[in-house]
């Protein structure tokens, strides 16, 4: 009996041995055949990220580089590896370890923080940084009332990151690392970018302990480069942070809040074609921390930009508009600044335009804050964007306007005694005693006397007709934005609650009352003149050709806006006595190898009283060769004490653009575009 039992139980053990290790070797084939694609799966971590295309270049018409791109280091946290935010002492420690590497190389970081500690060591709120201390305040960080004092926001943010066992300073900076990151929506898509243009050796340490820096990661991206950052600062533009208002508007266009984009300029006007595509890249972290990288799809570099823009002829129009405006400023405090613009008569391709004061575009990002609370406006672009009285600039246009309509021709002639007597009431007066004159002469001695009376016979509604045949009060068509200008009227008038005198009409005959004009505008009427009667558009850009230049992908087509048929002839007077103004006057074209047809003007924007001084803006107009025109010029400086006085500025640049024999090809310049 006790045999059977035995025997009983050593079957019941060796079957229950039996299922235990059939057990185990099922389990033994799931773990390796059913599911070990699903145990290699969550050993692996993959992740796509966005690959920065390089920014096109910008060169000049003869490929001279203006604005290229640099490959730098930038230092990123990678969202995917880096400790998440419950991991809140695991992230202090790699953001201090990190922060204290760069202290000992010296380097900077991305410090956006607007709290500061001082010497003495209290808190206050960096100058300047308001907009920065709302945000900080706000719902969307620290949720605090909107007058939350420094150490009330210090101590938030303390407590927010666990920051208690770190020294003050210590603890500010590792709070400004946060700030950023959550300011520039660190997630999945958005890397942050904790410093940029790192040395070799410090991207070198931060690899070396990436056992330490945990998720943290040293990319290769370009940056704005400059060979002369003063050269078209104003015409270039300026490459900055994507904005948060902006990434709304451009978020579906693949930007992210990590991006860089156009501000103004050309940068801004032509961003779509500068920018390039992003590519794709997929980094695989295994679970014992070897990752691999495989690109989805490559990157597409931006396109290379040619601008019309000679770089020669810029760098001598800015040279010589500081240079006048600079030995004004030492003669008379009122001079404040001025532009230059020079164009191509035959197409107005521009080849130069200089406002002043400038500044440096490679400088641009250190010197922001000084330069836009710079009462002088040294990043305002005078050229495009200023308008000004156009005084005597404007009396070809009246004496072609008085010729076509035939209220004067070229044997009519006007007594001027140095004051207008037509009116009983209003006496204006001329710049001097000027005799009998015909429209020639009254135009090569700017006799107010002769224009307010074609003027007063022409009536102002022609008048303006006139004008914008030539282009006054008419955007010229640049790439990158232009005032409009006013062309004063009747209807301009009762807008702002004025009659409209005949005073007026015979002052806007002299390029007075409230006619205002841009100098680029005004540059286009001096092209008019010298094709006489032809406004073709202006522009910047030149073509746009791939980044290895295998294509072109845009060429600006000449546009004529419109064509005025005047008579020769009458073409033959008003060029005859800007010939005169050009040659025989006190305004001196003597080294320009060619001769040059001109226009001063000077007018009254600041008259005496109340303490204040008279304060005159000179103007130029010209445009040469006389005979065979293919360059103008116009010159615009806020306080010069007459029109002459500026045209040092329009001679330096025509000296400079028949300096080479036209036609003959010069020896290209190693590393510039072969043409």
């Amino acid at each position: 009996m006790k045999g059977k039992v035995s025997k009983k139980r050593n079957t019941a053990v060796i079957i229950l041995i039996a299922a235990v290790f059939a057990a185990f070797l099922f389990k033994l084939w799931d773990i390796q055949v059913v599911s070990a694609g699903n145990v290699r799966q969550e050993a692996v971590k993959g992740v796509e990220i966005d690959v920065e295309p390089v920014r096109g270049e910008i060169l000049d018409r003869d490929g001279n580089t203006l604005a290229t791109s640099r490959q730098v280091r930038t230092v990123v946290f990678n969202y995917f590896t880096f400790p998440s935010a419950s991991e809140k002492e695991k992230r202090n420690e790699i953001i201090c370890e990190l922060l204290s590497l760069f202290d000992r190389a010296g380097a900077e970081w991305v410090d956006e923080l607007p709290i500061k500690v001082s010497k003495s060591g209290k808190l206050y709120f960096a100058k300047g940084k308001e907009n920065e201390a709302s945000y900080l305040r706000s719902s969307a960080f620290l949720d605090l009332n909107p007058y939350a004092t420094v150490q009330n926001c210090f101590d938030a943010l303390v407590q927010k990151y666990s920051l208690e066992a770190y020294p003050l300073s210590q603890a500010r900076d590792i709070a400004s690392v946060y700030y950023s990151m959550v300011k520039d929506g660190f997630n999945s898509g958005t890397p942050y970018v904790f410093a940029k243009d790192i040395s070799a050796a410090l991207a070198s340490d931060i690899k070396e302990k990436s056992d330490v820096f945990t998720g943290v990661d040293v990319q290769v991206k370009s940056e704005r480069e400059y060979p002369d950052g003063t050269v078209a600062a104003h015409v270039l533009g300026i490459v900055g942070a994507i904005s948060p208002e902006e990434y709304e508007t451009k978020k579906n266009e693949g930007y992210s809040l990590n991006d860089t984009i156009g501000k103004n300029g050309i940068e801004y006007a032509f961003e779509s074609y500068l920018r390039g595509e992003k590519g794709k890249k997929r980094v695989t972290t295994e679970s014992n921390g070897n990752t691999t990288e495989k690109y989805i799809t490559l990157p597409k570099n931006g396109d290379t930009v040619i601008l019309t823009i000679r770089k020669d002829l810029q760098k001598v129009a800015q040279d010589a508009l500081e240079k006048l405006i600079l030995r004004f400023k030492a003669e008379n405090a009122n001079v404040t600044g001025g532009s230059v613009v020079a164009m191509d008569t035959r197409n107005n391709d521009i080849l130069a335009c200089a406002s002043y004061p400038s500044y440096d575009l490679s400088k641009y990002s250190k010197n922001a804050s000084k330069l836009n609370s710079d009462p002088d406006k040294p990043l305002w672009n005078r050229a495009l964007m200023s308008t000004y009285t156009p005084g005597s600039t404007i009396k070809p246009a009246v004496a072609m306007a008085g010729l076509e309509e035939k209220i004067i021709d070229k044997d009519t002639v006007i007594t001027c005694n140095g004051v207008y007597t037509h009116y009983q009431d209003y006496r204006p007066t001329c710049t001097g005693y000027h005799g009998r004159m015909n429209v020639i002469y009254a135009l090569f001695n700017s006799c107010n006397i002769f224009f307010y009376e074609t003027s007063r016979l022409l009536g102002i509604e022609k008048l303006n007709d006139y004008f914008t045949m030539f282009g006054l009060g008419e955007e010229t068509g640049v790439e990158i934005g232009e005032s409009k200008g006013i062309v004063d009227s009747v209807a301009f008038r009762t807008e702002k609650g004025e009659l409209w005198t005949p005073g007026l009409t015979i002052q806007a005959g002299i390029g007075h009352g409230d006619n205002q004009f841009t100098p680029v505008q005004l540059c286009s009427y001096a092209s008019v003149i010298a094709n006489r009667g032809v406004r073709h558009k202006a522009h910047f850009v030149k073509s746009i050709m791939k980044s290895d230049y295998s294509e072109t992908v845009y060429t600006a087509q000449d546009q004529i806006l419109s064509e005025a048929n005047f008579s020769d002839k009458n073409w033959d007077l008003v060029y005859e006595g800007m010939l005169l103004v050009g040659t025989e006057s006190y305004v001196d074209f003597s080294g320009v190898p060619v001769k040059v047809a001109a226009k001063t003007g000077t007018t009254t924007v600041q008259k005496a009283g109340n303490g204040k001084k008279e304060k005159n803006n000179g103007l130029i107009l010209a445009f040469a060769p006389y005979d065979d025109p293919q360059i103008a010029v116009s010159v615009v400086v806020e306080g010069a004490t007459s029109g002459g006085s500026t045209a040092p500025v329009a001679a330096a640049i025509m000296e400079q653009y028949f300096a080479a024999p036209q036609g003959e090809q010069t020896a290209q310049t190693e590393g510039v575009l072969l043409r």
